[in-house]
């Protein structure tokens, strides 16, 4: 399994193996450093049960996909449909819509799940059996202020 954990301090993502029971990392942009405790079952890479930063139990399932990128492709594409449509040409800007949706479609298919925890946003890959659900914005708004407030971010 690998484990993607974002510094509480800068927001830079640390892609960590968990090999034993706890690991020290060091930030590589701030030199924060913090404790990570991983449960045998993330070493295993059997499922999800803790995280190893906030030692929360709560996750959701998301695609392999950085959200920021998915969004600026789909404002590209409205961009480039709207000058298509400024200029008269509609049969072309709603063709450029339909192939924009078509190749976003093809991408999604073709992504892997990934597990996220709602607290500290870290991010576990691999061939663990997939038990989160999908995202729930009330558990969020709850549980992602408790964390940053543990953290001295609010």
């Amino acid at each position: 399994m690998e484990v993607t954990v974002r510094c509480h301090q800068c927001g830079s993502a640390l892609p960590v193996t968990p090999a034993e029971e706890s690991a020290q990392i060091d930030c590589g942009s701030c030199r924060q450093a913090f404790m990570l405790t991983f449960s045998e079952a993330v070493r295993a890479d059997r499922q999800v049960d803790r995280c190893p930063v906030c030692e929360g139990g709560d996750f959701y399932r998301r695609k392999d996909f950085d959200p920021k990128l998915g969004v600026t492709v789909v404002v590209i594409g409205a961009l480039i449909s709207a000058g298509f449509y400024y200029f008269g040409l509609d049969l072309i800007a709603y063709g450029v819509l339909a192939a924009a949706t078509l190749v976003d479609f093809f991408i999604y298919g073709r992504l892997s799940d990934l597990t996220v925890c709602y607290r500290c946003h870290a991010e576990f890959r691999g061939g663990y059996q997939q038990t989160a659900g999908a995202f729930d914005l009330h558990t969020a708004d709850l549980l992602e202020p408790e964390y940053e407030r543990k953290v001295g971010k609010r």
